[in-house]
């Protein structure tokens, strides 16, 4: 079997010159990020936020300051009214009436009941009507 090896040659020579535009954009995408960080912090110091010496200093693993929050309420909205909405309407129903029975609200006794894995009693209806403000 013969190998063509100029064939060979013309496609390790194509893909090494893939790669090395590969690595031109990633360098190009890091020194973008860096400098946009580095105008992101300059506005904020300009506002008067101050900005630690590093990274972890006083950090608590709260969300970045810099970090946009929007998406996740969006998703923590539409994980809730999942979390909340009966599985069917009967069963909505009979939550609601056993809901009004306790003195509780719907969403008190569904979150009741997500919380301990058990449908409230009364004195669980006392005690979150006790801790109402």
């Amino acid at each position: 079997m013969a190998i063509n090896f100029a064939l060979s040659a013309a496609r390790v020579h194509a893909r090494s010159a893939s790669r090395d535009s590969r690595t031109v954009l990633r360098k190009a995408a890091e020194s973008w990020r860096a400098t946009h960080r580095e105008q992101r912090e300059n506005e904020l110091s300009g506002m008067g936020v101050v900005i630690p010496l590093s990274e972890w200093l006083g950090h608590n693993n709260g969300p970045d300051i810099l970090e946009n929050t929007t998406f996740k309420e969006w998703c923590w909205t539409r994980a809730r009214a999942a979390a909340f909405a009966p599985p069917d309407t009967e069963t909505g129903i009979r939550w609601a009436r056993k809901a009004h029975e306790l003195g509780l609200s719907y969403e008190e006794y569904r979150l009741e009941l997500l919380e301990r894995g058990r449908y409230p009693t009364d004195e669980d209806a006392r005690r979150i009507r006790a801790a109402r403000p």
